[in-house]
């Protein structure tokens, strides 16, 4: 199972990697690898239930429920940092 704290990881990584500190938006992550940067977190309905968005201060989403062919339903909040 995948954690806050290797999403975050994984987030840091690909952001200095790819040169987009600094730039706002946020990394869909899927299955532990960086699928899309996004500037605004929108369309649950593009991605599939299971996909996590991550801000650049860390905060993380879910998609959840739906299916494979209509996407997720939702983006939901899964962490805030403190």
């Amino acid at each position: 199972m995948i954690t806050a704290i290797s999403l975050i990881e994984i987030a840091a990584k690909w952001r200095k990697e790819s040169d987009y500190v600094g730039k706002e938006g946020v990394l869909i992550i899927y299955n532990g690898e960086v699928q899309s940067w996004v500037n605004v977190l929108r369309n649950p309905e593009h991605w599939v239930s299971g996909c996590y968005a991550i801000s650049e201060n860390n905060e993380i989403w879910q998609t959840i429920a739906g299916d494979e062919y209509n996407g997720a339903l939702m983006w939901l909040r899964i962490f805030e940092p403190a």
